[in-house]
């Protein structure tokens, strides 16, 4: 079965959504002013299959999830995806890579298998 790719969903990683991830924005608008940076849920997609979750975020994005400690380091613990208001469980992740067809390498592929389930 292929798993069709879905763009303009709201997606959540750890309970943040990704159009709501804020990343500092370091150029000054205003004297003691701070500035953050977002993109909008049609700037991110992703697939789902039964095993596995493909999510591609915005290269800022990521970077932010990861230094929150909300997208935890590969294979270590697992962390609950939503896409579109579905919640999907625990997943693992188990790859990052840079998407190839982005032409200035600005999307990352966040790629999750589903965690095993203690017997």
């Amino acid at each position: 079965m292929t798993a069709k790719k879905r763009t303009g969903l709201r997606i959540a990683v750890g309970g943040k959504y990704l159009d709501e991830t804020g990343i500092l924005h370091p150029e000054d608008y205003a004297p003691g002013s701070i500035a953050y940076l977002s993109f909008p849920a049609h700037r991110h997609w992703a697939r789902v299959a039964k095993e596995r979750v493909t999510i591609a975020a915005q290269a800022p994005t990521v970077v932010q999830l990861f230094a929150s400690g909300t997208l935890p380091p590969i294979g270590t613990r697992t962390v609950a995806l939503e896409i579109d208001g579905r919640a999907l469980g625990e997943w693992s992740l188990e790859s990052v890579e840079i998407d190839e067809r982005s032409s200035i390498g600005d999307v990352i592929l966040l790629h999750f298998r589903r965690a095993s389930v203690p017997t």
